[in-house]
């Protein structure tokens, strides 16, 4: 546990970390010359701070997408990764003068002791992507595929992309068994994404009746079963 209170630390393994932000996961991992920051969080704490009690080892930041619960802290580092698409939106957010650097679909991020594969999965934001550790069997799904609200109104959301984004991970389930999830529960099993890939087909014929939510302004929120779409 952390002495910086802001977030609640918890270990998965010898090498890899759960960061809870307010209801935002982050995921650490340590390899042989580098450490892996996904996501920043809400920006709630000296996230800094935090990671240096766990490692001394240089941290690469990697975003999964530009929205605000993502890219809290990352002010306090030097650089960050995400894919381009993401740029605009990032800038917007946080600052034109805060360094972003490209991560493609098929990158590789070599630990040393693990590697992560990129996968571009746009709907969410036009560059969300996830994180693939083949040889662990773990996917690091943003916020594509967990088993809460995911939020498919408003600006740079699109659905019809989601769908196929997510049909494009169910082709790859035979590649990961476990889900890190940045909202709800943690983990998920891979079997979700057959229930997501029906679900959000049925919103789209009109099969699934939705309800007014305020979490999102002007949106309706369908009850899927394995999870709630917001649109």
């Amino acid at each position: 546990m952390s002495d910086n209170s802001v977030y609640t630390v918890t270990q998965i393994d010898s090498g890899s970390w759960i960061i809870d932000d307010n209801g935002a996961r982050m995921f650490f991992f340590t390899g042989k010359d580098k450490a892996l920051l996904v996501d920043s969080g809400y920006g709630s704490g000296d996230l800094k701070k935090t990671l240096s009690e766990l490692t001394d080892l240089p941290v690469m930041l990697v975003n999964t997408h530009a929205d605000h619960d993502h890219i809290g802290c990352n002010a306090q580092f030097d650089r960050a990764f995400l894919h381009p698409a993401e740029f605009n939106f990032y800038h917007q957010s946080i600052g034109a003068e805060h360094a972003a650097s490209p991560l493609w679909e098929g990158d590789i991020i070599d630990l040393g002791v693990r590697k992560f594969e990129v996968i571009l999965v746009p709907g969410h934001t036009p560059g969300s992507i996830v994180l693939l550790d083949a040889k662990n069997r773990i996917l690091i799904g943003g916020d594509t595929v967990f088993d809460d609200r995911i939020v498919l109104k408003g600006p740079c959301r699109n659905f019809d992309a989601y769908i196929c984004s997510l049909e494009k991970l169910y082709g790859m389930r035979d590649r990961f068994d476990t889900i890190y999830t940045p909202h709800g529960g943690f983990p998920v099993s891979s079997s979700i994404l057959e229930g997501l890939v029906e679900g959000a087909k049925c919103v789209r014929a009109g099969n699934v009746e939705g309800v007014a939510t305020d979490f999102v302004e002007n949106a309706m929120l369908y009850d899927v079963g394995v999870a709630k779409i917001v649109l």
